[in-house]
Protein backbone atom coordinates (compact mmCIF):
# COMPACT_ATOMS: atom_id res chain seq x y z
CA UNK A 1 0.00 0.00 0.00
CA UNK A 2 1.48 3.44 -0.67
CA UNK A 3 0.68 6.43 0.97
CA UNK A 4 3.49 8.51 0.25
CA UNK A 5 1.65 10.28 -2.96
CA UNK A 6 -1.47 10.58 -0.59
CA UNK A 7 0.78 12.46 1.86
CA UNK A 8 2.43 15.17 -0.77
CA UNK A 9 -1.17 16.09 -1.82
CA UNK A 10 -2.08 16.71 1.90
CA UNK A 11 0.97 18.41 2.33
CA UNK A 12 0.68 20.61 -0.08
CA UNK A 13 -3.05 21.63 0.35
CA UNK A 14 -1.95 22.33 4.04
CA UNK A 15 0.91 24.65 2.82
CA UNK A 16 -1.72 26.28 0.54
CA UNK A 17 -4.65 26.29 3.39
CA UNK A 18 -1.57 28.22 5.37
CA UNK A 19 -0.60 30.32 3.33
CA UNK A 20 -4.09 31.77 2.25
CA UNK A 21 -4.54 31.99 6.62
CA UNK A 22 -1.45 33.84 6.86
CA UNK A 23 -2.57 36.57 3.82
CA UNK A 24 -5.70 37.27 4.45
CA UNK A 25 -4.65 37.70 8.64
CA UNK A 26 -2.56 40.96 7.22
CA UNK A 27 -5.67 42.03 4.78
CA UNK A 28 -6.64 45.25 4.52
CA UNK A 29 -9.33 44.50 6.94
CA UNK A 30 -7.61 43.31 9.84
CA UNK A 31 -5.50 46.49 9.14
CA UNK A 32 -8.20 48.49 9.41
CA UNK A 33 -9.91 46.87 12.47
CA UNK A 34 -5.95 47.24 14.51
CA UNK A 35 -6.18 50.74 13.82
CA UNK A 36 -9.72 51.38 15.31
CA UNK A 37 -8.57 49.14 18.48
CA UNK A 38 -5.58 51.06 18.52
CA UNK A 39 -7.93 54.28 18.59
CA UNK A 40 -9.92 52.67 21.00
CA UNK A 41 -13.64 52.48 18.86
CA UNK A 42 -15.45 49.51 19.45
CA UNK A 43 -17.94 47.98 16.95
CA UNK A 44 -19.03 44.89 14.79
CA UNK A 45 -15.90 44.40 13.05
CA UNK A 46 -18.45 44.08 9.88
CA UNK A 47 -20.61 46.94 10.13
CA UNK A 48 -17.39 48.91 10.54
CA UNK A 49 -15.80 47.78 7.60
CA UNK A 50 -19.00 48.38 5.83
CA UNK A 51 -19.48 52.19 7.14
CA UNK A 52 -15.53 52.48 6.03
CA UNK A 53 -16.14 51.07 2.39
CA UNK A 54 -19.10 53.81 2.44
CA UNK A 55 -16.57 56.63 2.92
CA UNK A 56 -14.34 55.66 -0.04
CA UNK A 57 -16.90 54.99 -2.66
CA UNK A 58 -19.25 58.84 -1.15
CA UNK A 59 -15.92 60.08 -3.19
CA UNK A 60 -17.54 59.08 -6.66
CA UNK A 61 -20.45 61.71 -5.41
CA UNK A 62 -20.88 65.03 -7.36
CA UNK A 63 -19.28 67.48 -4.85
CA UNK A 64 -21.83 70.23 -5.57
CA UNK A 65 -25.82 70.85 -5.17
CA UNK A 66 -28.13 72.78 -6.88
CA UNK A 67 -28.84 76.17 -6.43
CA UNK A 68 -32.28 77.42 -5.40
CA UNK A 69 -32.38 81.51 -5.31
CA UNK A 70 -34.86 81.30 -1.94
CA UNK A 71 -32.51 78.78 -0.37
CA UNK A 72 -29.41 79.25 -1.93
CA UNK A 73 -26.82 75.90 -2.45
CA UNK A 74 -28.08 72.37 -1.00
CA UNK A 75 -25.32 70.17 -0.29
CA UNK A 76 -24.17 68.06 -2.95
CA UNK A 77 -24.86 64.53 -2.92
CA UNK A 78 -20.96 64.40 -1.31
CA UNK A 79 -21.50 66.05 1.66
CA UNK A 80 -24.81 64.18 2.21
CA UNK A 81 -23.42 60.76 1.98
CA UNK A 82 -20.67 62.09 4.59
CA UNK A 83 -23.14 63.30 6.89
CA UNK A 84 -25.00 60.46 6.53
CA UNK A 85 -21.87 58.68 7.63
CA UNK A 86 -21.42 60.45 10.99
CA UNK A 87 -25.16 60.03 11.27
CA UNK A 88 -24.67 56.31 11.46
CA UNK A 89 -21.41 56.26 13.06
CA UNK A 90 -22.84 58.49 15.92
CA UNK A 91 -25.29 56.25 15.99
CA UNK A 92 -23.46 53.14 17.51
CA UNK A 93 -22.56 55.07 20.25
CA UNK A 94 -19.29 57.02 18.58
CA UNK A 95 -18.54 60.75 19.56
CA UNK A 96 -17.82 63.18 16.61
CA UNK A 97 -14.28 62.78 17.85
CA UNK A 98 -14.55 59.36 17.54
CA UNK A 99 -16.20 59.37 14.26
CA UNK A 100 -13.92 61.58 12.48
CA UNK A 101 -11.00 58.99 13.13
CA UNK A 102 -13.01 56.68 12.02
CA UNK A 103 -12.97 58.17 8.67
CA UNK A 104 -9.54 59.16 8.67
CA UNK A 105 -8.62 55.46 9.17
CA UNK A 106 -10.81 54.12 6.51
CA UNK A 107 -9.08 56.42 4.13
CA UNK A 108 -5.46 55.36 5.13
CA UNK A 109 -6.59 51.42 4.58
CA UNK A 110 -9.06 51.62 2.34
CA UNK A 111 -8.61 54.60 0.18
CA UNK A 112 -5.15 56.21 0.72
CA UNK A 113 -6.22 58.23 -2.55
CA UNK A 114 -8.25 60.38 -0.95
CA UNK A 115 -6.06 61.57 1.71
CA UNK A 116 -7.09 65.53 2.20
CA UNK A 117 -10.53 65.22 0.19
Amino acid sequence: MTVGPFRAVLAAMAAVLGATAIAHAGGPDDQFLALLAKDGIAGAPDQMIAIAHERCNAADLPRSGPFIPRFGSLPGPYMAEIGNIYTELESTGMTSAQAAQFIRDAITVYCPDQRGS
